[in-house]
């Protein structure tokens, strides 16, 4: 709960001091999301369709935190739900190849495959891992043409806090915020 709290006061440190600066830029960009893939499994995406589904004990979940952070209109709601479907139904069998392949290049390497094998298997890897990447892009892509220039200022400004929140613990003991 702590975490939360320093991420949401950063947060909207982040909104107030940002305002200014974008007011200058005449144009806004797409923020660009980094996506390790390799971090992906079946189980992750899974535990993401779980939490975009409504829950039946009343739970906030993450799409509608975020339509109520973005301040998203009903139109704009369900938009975000159809591109969530979409990039669920592309990433679920990309997942799954990128494990299998990965799991097949462990036994291959263990079993002293040759490296002609080996390296075909690496590829295809990295292949799946590519059209994974591109799926979330399409993704973020196709969500931020919805977004009014408002909203999209307020998901810059998330970009920003999530870079930034890896390097709070440091400030936290020294008294920085």
């Amino acid at each position: 709960m702590k975490k939360t709290g320093i991420a949401l006061v950063l947060l909207s440190i982040i909104l107030t001091t940002c305002a200014g600066v974008n007011a200058q830029k005449p144009e806004l960009k797409t923020p660009v999301i980094s996506t390790d893939v390799t971090k992906l499994t079946v189980d992750k995406i899974l535990q993401l369709q779980a939490a975009t589904v409504a829950q039946s004990n009343g739970e906030i979940t993450p799409p509608q935190v975020v339509a109520e952070f973005l301040q998203l209109q009903p139109a704009q709601i369900t938009e975000l739900g159809q591109l969530l479907q979409t990039r669920q139904a592309t990433l679920v069998p990309l997942v799954q190849t990128a494990q299998t392949l990965t799991q097949q290049l462990g036994i291959l390497l263990s079993s002293g495959g040759s490296p002609a094998q080996v390296g075909a298997l690496v590829i295809q890897i990295h292949g799946v891992q590519a059209q994974i990447v591109q799926a979330q892009q399409t993704f973020l892509t196709q969500f931020t043409a919805i977004l009014t220039a408002e909203q999209l200022q307020k998901l810059q400004a998330v970009h920003v806090a999530a870079q930034l929140q890896p390097i709070l613990l440091a400030f936290q003991p020294i008294f920085l915020f």
